[in-house]
């Protein structure tokens, strides 16, 4: 990190030799090199500090909207076309109360509010993989503080955000500058399953991936926005490719889904036909490809990895459900019926009864028995189970699988399939490995 401060300090060119002219492959090697070292720059006064005054980050909490300030009743600006999930709830008491317990509900907070935070106050605990490196969590004065300790050092800064509702991962994040954006990812994540601090999902140092520091991962500007991108509803209000954060809508909301809802209710308000009340999208008019294609915006999407590098060995698949999905004999055959909704209400958090979702594979492979002409029935029956006709059908055909390096994180294997041993003793895989993945997401 000194090191890119100093290129920041020594690398432009030399006044003597501006007067000639400059080639755009030059300028653009010195521009790169500016904007690097500026991002280190910033991140190195975010985070470093002197053994005896850390470093504690911005001075100020994050005060988002919703959390510590109601949405404004008029909209963020003039002819802001969204309204705040509190309208639509007037309406639909049911779907909002489903959705106010779901993770999508809960995946962007401030971390001071977070309950986690406040129990990890006086927590230490040593680094995963190196031995002279522990992290210290401090909860004062309405602030997370993560400290990074060594035996000649002590770091620290201050954890503004937490990313994951909690049901699988907590991720901390801190903003290094929102303009840019850059962000500094923190290398512990909490893991609720296990109760522990270890690892985030791509943080190992052996290979250190790019941008990896020794607090955590860096991203890229436009990856940095894309984590923001998948916990909020709307990340700048003015399409700037920075994090508005006086204006960001945290988590995913009823007008991420269905698009903004001023207008749609307006109308309703006015009496107006249901003609004139269609929302700009919504998953009830979409066909099951548009709906896989439009969840797998974060929970990821088959046209994304390059075809070789989703295998069926590959237990991180179990992370991107709808890639998984689209690569089973069931969504091939379904002629375009099956998708996410077929088994999950989408406003309401996943349940975690296997049970019922037996019931939703029997309506296409419980044979005669089965409950056949359903709604959710698909297009055709499918074939009949020979091994456990009537039960298991999820505990089989989609175990739970670990997706991160401690397996503390367990999710269902969506590619529906008669898994070979091969594929069920798999200890670890590449086959899509993109930054987003580094980031613990509770589907």
């Amino acid at each position: 990190m000194t090191g890119l401060m100093a290129r920041q300090e020594t690398g432009g060119p030399d006044p003597k030799h501006q007067r000639g002219a400059v080639s755009p492959r030059r300028a653009g090697m010195v521009i790169a090199l500016g904007l690097a070292a500026t991002a280190a720059a910033a991140l190195w006064v975010a985070v470093t500090a002197g053994r005896t005054r850390p470093v504690t980050g911005r001075l100020r909490n994050v005060r988002l909207l919703t959390f510590d300030r109601p949405f404004p009743e008029g909209g963020r600006f003039a002819s802001d076309p969204y309204i705040g999930s509190h309208v639509c709830a007037e309406c639909h008491p049911g779907e909002a109360a489903l959705h106010s317990r779901s993770g999508h509900a809960l995946t962007l907070r401030p971390a001071a509010r977070r309950a986690l935070s406040r129990r990890l106050d006086g927590t230490s605990v040593a680094d995963p993989e190196l031995p002279d490196v522990r992290w210290s969590y401090r909860y004062a004065d309405g602030r997370l503080s993560i400290a990074r300790r060594t035996p000649n050092q002590v770091e620290e800064c201050i954890a503004e955000y937490a990313f994951g509702s909690g049901h699988h991962a907590t991720t901390f994040v801190s903003v290094i500058d929102p303009v840019v954006p850059a962000i500094l990812e923190h290398r512990l994540s909490y893991y609720t399953r296990d109760g522990v601090l270890a690892l985030t999902p791509g943080h190992e140092t052996k290979p250190p991936p790019p941008g990896l520091t020794p607090h955590g991962g860096v991203p890229p500007p436009r990856d940095a926005r894309a984590c923001f991108g998948c916990h909020a509803t709307q990340v700048s209000a003015r399409g700037s490719p920075g994090i508005d954060e006086a204006m960001m809508i945290p988590n995913i909301s009823c007008e991420r889904c269905h698009g903004p809802g001023r207008a749609h209710v307006a109308a309703a308000r006015r009496g107006a036909p249901e003609s004139q009340l269609a929302l700009p999208f919504g998953p009830d008019r979409w066909t099951a490809p548009d709906l896989l294609k439009f969840c797998g915006t974060c929970h990821r999407h088959p046209s994304g990895p390059r075809p070789e590098q989703i295998r069926p060995d590959d237990p991180n698949l179990a992370r991107f459900q709808p890639i998984g999905l689209m690569q089973s004999a069931c969504y091939r055959q379904s002629q375009g019926a099956l998708s996410c909704v077929t088994c999950h209400d989408p406003h309401a958090r996943a349940s975690s009864r296997r049970a019922e979702y037996d019931a939703v594979c029997l309506e296409c492979h419980g044979g005669p028995a089965g409950s056949g002409g359903s709604a959710r029935s698909l297009a055709r029956p499918g074939a009949v189970c020979p091994v456990s006709p009537r039960q298991r059908c999820v505990e089989c055909h989609m175990p739970q699988v670990g997706v991160d390096a401690g397996r503390h994180i367990l999710l269902s294997d969506h590619w529906i399939r008669i898994r070979r041993e091969a594929q069920s003793t798999a200890e670890s895989g590449t086959a899509v490995s993109n930054t987003h993945a580094r980031v613990p997401h509770d589907p």
